[in-house]
């Protein structure tokens, strides 16, 4: 698969690979979004050098980045070097003799710190003798992802104020799947995101069978010799330090327990023994905290807690608890019961998908009014009252924007259209929000030519097309 997306984050590393003095970059993110990809490509652009480091003893991490190294400055492995201090002063040497300035990469940085705790203050150290003679761009990056952003946002991390760019990597978006994958319409950009979301890494395993989501699942997840076929666990290994151990309360969350008090109840805790592994998981990117649109993200009450990534949302709708099942079980079977899910699982994928592309969406900022724009939009719930699951106001805050999702692998005929956006037009808003609204439909797919426009009377009409083409 060719390199996708980025653009945003390249433009920042260039610009940095650009200027005329040593520079130092941070990039931090889940396990398989595409670091190792981005930084490569970095690199190719600007002849760079990309290392990645060992969980292993720190002489023998300095052995192997000086190996690394060598690719570029000829002999450089033939010395031993005591320190990491000694190691890094000899690279300057040779940079400078050769008129190089990186950048250079540093994969998998909390490797290194784990196994030896000075690393960030030596570091820190010839960064700031690089950029005081115009040398070195370096780059770090790490899954770790807690430790990364200690490093580099921490006060009392010696690393604190040295970075010029430092971001997370985030999941890449829909409108990149149908290229990654060569699919044809929208909606099977969409189905795939809900088996895949936007990890590249899973993308690429899935790449070979293309629209054949049903094979590709069964192959690659279901089937108990697949590569992903046991992948929360192995994400949560992975961690420094092992995060194994917040398994229960991810298998809680997955397994439909969502608020503090049924996942406490789940696992025989008490709530207050909860706030650790729980942002634990939000900061790994497996879990999201859900407020309703316009509450006070301090109200611990209504919080529920969610699987977001797409792909482990799956993994626990359709896996957990019926390994013993798929594990002795044919292709057949295990094809039935993924069936069983698909349906509920795109339309999961679809209405998030929705929600997220209001900000975003040109079209719908030319019905924002003031401001000219639409805030982040969120699910509202209270009680017994009606769901809606896509509101937001503008940016002048005197316009609301009210939205639902439905979900059908057929097109939506003309005659369901009408009835659905009579039904929405009907609804009553939700309480604190303003008088004036913008009413919009978001349906998979309409029938050809049902609404040319994109409009039923006063009610905004988004399709799949709409949301994977970014309009």
């Amino acid at each position: 698969m060719r390199f996708l997306d980025r653009k945003e984050e390249l433009k920042r590393l260039d610009r940095l690979a650009d200027e005329a003095h040593g520079g130092f970059a941070a990039v931090w993110g889940r396990r398989r979004i595409g670091k190792s990809a981005l930084l490569m490509e970095w690199c190719r652009r600007h002849d760079g050098l990309y290392t990645v480091a060992d969980r292993t003893l720190a002489p023998l991490q300095r052995e192997s980045f000086a190996v690394a190294l060598s690719v570029r400055f000829s002999g450089f492995a033939d010395a031993v070097y005591p320190s990491w201090k000694s190691l890094f002063s000899s690279l300057s040497i040779r940079a400078e003799a050769e008129n190089w300035h990186g950048p250079l990469v540093l994969d998998e940085f909390p490797y290194w710190v784990e196994s030896d705790e000075t690393v960030p203050s030596i570091l820190q150290n010839w960064i700031d003798s690089e950029k005081a003679r115009g040398g070195i761009v370096c780059a770090i990056a790490g899954s770790i992802q807690h430790m990364m952003q200690g490093l580099v946002m921490d006060s009392d991390s010696p690393l604190y104020g040295r970075a010029d760019e430092k971001f997370r990597l985030e999941p890449i978006g829909v409108q990149y799947i149908a290229e990654g994958l060569k699919l044809k319409s929208a909606v099977d950009s969409i189905k795939a995101y809900a088996a895949w979301g936007g990890v590249p890494r899973y993308w690429v395993a899935a790449e070979r069978y293309g629209e054949n989501i049903e094979i590709a699942l069964d192959e690659l997840v279901l089937d108990p010799l697949g590569v992903f076929h046991d992948e929360p666990a192995s994400l949560l290994q992975s961690e420094i330090p092992n995060a194994i151990g917040l398994k229960p309360y991810l298998d809680a969350i997955g397994l439909g327990a969502n608020r503090v008090s049924e996942i406490a109840g789940r696992l025989g805790q008490p709530a207050t023994a909860l706030a650790r592994p729980l942002a634990r998981l939000v900061e790994m990117g497996l879990v999201k905290r859900e407020i309703p649109f316009g509450v006070s993200g301090k109200d611990g009450k209504r919080s529920l807690y969610k699987v977001c990534d797409p792909f482990c949302r799956l993994w626990f709708k359709v896996l957990a608890g019926r390994k013993s099942a798929f594990d002795n079980s044919p292709r057949a079977t295990r094809t039935a019961i993924w069936r069983g899910f698909a349906d509920a699982l795109f339309g999961e994928t679809w209405e998030n998908l929705s929600r997220e592309s209001v900000a975003s969406s040109l079209r719908l900022a030319n019905l924002a009014g003031a401001g000219g724009y639409w805030l982040p939009a969120g699910r509202w719930w209270q009680a017994n009252a009606p769901e809606w699951d896509i509101v937001s106001v503008n940016g002048g805050g005197d316009k609301a924007l009210l939205g639902e999702a439905k979900w059908s692998s057929r097109p939506f005929k003309r005659r369901d259209v009408l009835r659905l956006a009579s039904q929405l037009q009907l609804r009553e808003s939700p309480p604190g929000l303003p008088e004036k609204t913008q009413r919009v439909l978001y349906l998979s797919a309409v029938e050809r030519n049902a609404f040319p426009n994109g409009r039923c009377g006063d009610v905004e009409i988004v399709t799949a097309g709409d949301v994977v083409s970014g309009r």
